[in-house]
């Protein structure tokens, strides 16, 4: 239904982040930026992947600009 659940409850075909993308996210909503800071690329395009299509999922609809911010970040 759009959040995250343990793997005991996990439906078929939902995503299973590596744990260190679920303790990114867990940075970001704390605002634990010291720990944001500090993660690898890899852990980071995980988390941008899962929360667009969270995003996606709850609005119904593709984010158009978020092309455009993909291709901002991997140029930086």
């Amino acid at each position: 239904a759009g959040g995250a659940v343990c793997p005991d409850c996990r439906p078929p075909g939902a995503a299973h982040p590596a744990p260190a993308t679920v303790a990114l996210m867990q940075a970001l909503t704390s605002g634990d930026w010291q720990l944001a800071d500090a993660t690898e690329p890899p852990v980071r395009r995980e988390c941008s992947g899962l929360v667009a299509a969270h995003l996606q999922w709850h609005m119904e609809r593709n984010l158009r600009a978020l092309p455009l911010v993909d291709r901002r970040e991997s140029t930086s």
